[in-house]
């Protein structure tokens, strides 16, 4: 009977290795080179200005993001659409067809957060910070009209 114990043991042993290595080379499979590139050169990263404060380079960030993303085992099909974002070539019809985007855009903002946070970058502007970047620029390069004095009085 011992045997016969061992040997279910270890038969069990066998296929959850042959499972993990399974699931282990899936993820290996997926191509984030693309994404990579794309996220490296996203204006919305290369412009913040907290990665030459923290001396992070876009890439190493982006990495991060996508080593996130195998490790939580999305699909190539998930890693693809992010790429499409990141060059802001997502399209009505992407979005149409992509039933579950906004939970793989939710996904990858957390991971983001997460490697924001890893790598000493500021997670959040709060709402202070945001107003303050949103009037720093807003008539830089407009001209505001000088007031009509043509018109007749009320």
């Amino acid at each position: 009977m011992n045997n016969l114990h061992i040997m279910r043991v270890s038969a069990l042993g066998a296929f959850a290795a042959l499972c993990l290595g399974a699931a282990g080379a899936e993820a290996a499979d997926l191509n984030t080179a693309n994404f990579i590139a794309a996220c490296s050169t996203n204006i919305a990263i290369t412009d913040d200005p907290a990665f030459e404060e923290a001396n992070v380079a876009p890439k190493t960030y982006c990495e991060c993001v996508a080593e996130e993303l195998t490790k939580a085992n999305v699909s190539q099909a998930d890693i693809d659409i992010l790429t499409k974002m990141h060059k802001e070539e997502l399209t009505d019809e992407d979005v149409e067809n992509y039933p579950t985007l906004e939970d793989l855009m939710n996904t990858n903002e957390g991971f983001e957060d997460t490697c924001r946070q890893r790598l000493g970058l500021p997670t959040d502007l709060g709402p202070e910070e945001y107003e303050e970047d949103m009037d720093e620029g807003m008539f830089e390069d407009e001209e505001v009209p000088a007031e009509d004095d043509s018109s007749p009085p009320e």
